[in-house]
């Protein structure tokens, strides 16, 4: 599942970057449309067309064969769409009215296809949104209406080698101040870096930004008009970030490329990285099962002032304004919301279900990796729900950048993220 989970990072960015260049935001704001009809308890029926991308739009055929047997006379015929293909796809389908019935949306990128009015607000207690996670929640509001349903969830957290800190006789850090002795320890037991950190990659910022969110941080105003990066918990964050680098306990050079960092790992030269659920995956492919299972440990992310908070991922599902069995497919993304039908779909595609009652029996339960994912779920946060955030992560992977080359200070980046942040603006 690792080219799946990473492909979505990666192509979603470049997909909206795409996408709020080739139009700019409707004059018809989606927050202003009249809200979804209830739709009722009756099975569906007719045909459901879906786009669903990358591996879960290969999966997904299996999981709507279950849904047709509980509606006999529904079908749901999915397209698989190439993630990178994706964001202009359901642009071209939007500006024409020839869409779909439904799409998969990546969790990043909602707020840019609400914008363009294309989306059907969610129908008012079509599903309990306090059953999911509060970050998958936050990541299908725009403009303070609910445009998608959560559907999987995916979060980061701590992978050290647990052999290096029983050698230590070192545990996992809980806090910020026990993060660097617990590094420098496993650094004394043969690791040159202490913690792989992004510095300046695409991406960089899911990685940065969850230190000034356990920092205390809010990246926009309450009411979502202005960026805030400029702040003193921001600073903070940043600063933490920079410690890793000047204490030598994370190279100031980290991993460009996908791959890079597990045979290091492996190998024993860098003791720790902060990744998600599909890193067990490509662990046991770079050293073998026994590996992952003698030496690998995982532990959520070390609490800041604030939070423990790490980053949210995932997709959701969205209706189009123009579907044409608009009622069908919100009944398929109902179905699929049901915890039994999430536990379903993480054992065929092992994608984490967003329900939180879905983690209460089997696998999910039981096994001592997802525990900690389950966990750091509580915490994770999802960025601003603006059609820009795309343009302002590029800034920060830049001047994130800046700071871990030792060019900029974390005032100097934050003051310019700042000021080009808010020359961007929020699409206000």
């Amino acid at each position: 599942m690792f080219s799946s989970r990473v492909a979505k990072t990666l192509a979603g960015g470049a997909a909206v970057a795409l996408l709020m260049a080739g139009c700019g935001r409707s004059d018809a704001r989606s927050a202003e449309a009249p809200a979804g009809a209830a739709v009722d308890t009756q099975p569906a029926n007719g045909t459901i067309t879906v786009w669903a991308m990358g591996t879960e739009g290969e999966l997904l055929p299996k999981l709507a064969a279950e849904f047709s047997k509980a509606n006999p006379d529904a079908k749901v015929e999915v397209t698989a769409v190439p993630w990178q293909d994706y964001a202009k796809k359901v642009q071209t389908a939007i500006a024409s009215g020839d869409t779909p019935d439904a799409t998969m949306v990546g969790a990043v990128d909602l707020a840019a296809f609400a914008s363009m009015g294309g989306l059907e607000k969610v129908p008012s207690g079509l599903v309990d949104q306090s059953t999911f996670y509060p970050g998958a929640v936050q990541s299908t509001e725009f403009e303070g209406a609910e445009y998608g349903v959560p559907w999987y969830v995916e979060t980061r957290s701590l992978f050290y080698r647990k052999d290096l800190a029983q050698a230590a006789g070192v545990s996992a850090p809980k806090t910020w101040d026990e993060y660097g002795p617990f590094l420098k320890a496993l650094q004394q037991h043969g690791a040159k870096w202490g913690l792989s950190l992004p510095t300046g990659a695409n991406a960089t910022w899911q990685s940065v930004v969850p230190f000034m969110w356990q920092a205390g941080a809010e990246l926009m105003s309450a009411d979502g008009k202005q960026f805030t990066f400029d702040t003193p918990d921001a600073r903070k964050g940043l600063e933490f970030y920079q410690q890793f680098i000047t204490s030598k306990l994370s190279n100031p050079n980290g991993p460009v490329s996908l791959g890079e960092i597990e045979p290091q790992f492996v190998a024993g030269s860098t003791a720790a990285l902060i990744s998600g659920p599909w890193e067990e995956g490509l662990l046991k492919s770079a050293g073998g099962e026994a590996f992952v299972k003698d030496k690998v440990g995982v532990a959520p992310l070390p609490a800041g002032p604030k939070s423990n908070a790490s980053y949210i991922g995932g997709g959701q599902w969205s209706v189009f304004k123009d579907a044409r069995n608009r009622d069908g497919a919100w009944k398929f993304i109902r179905w699929m919301s049901a915890p039994e039908v999430q536990k379903t779909w993480y054992g065929l595609s092992g994608d984490l279900p967003a329900v939180q009652s879905a983690w209460s029996e089997g696998k999910l339960a039981t096994d001592p990796t997802l525990a900690v994912f389950r966990d750091q779920l509580t915490t994770a946060q999802s960025g601003p729900n603006t059609t820009t955030w795309r343009q302002v992560t590029a800034v920060l992977d830049a001047e994130f950048e800046k700071v871990a080359k030792g060019v900029s200070t974390p005032q100097a980046a934050l003051k310019e993220i700042q000021q080009r942040a808010s020359t961007i603006g929020t699409g206000e």
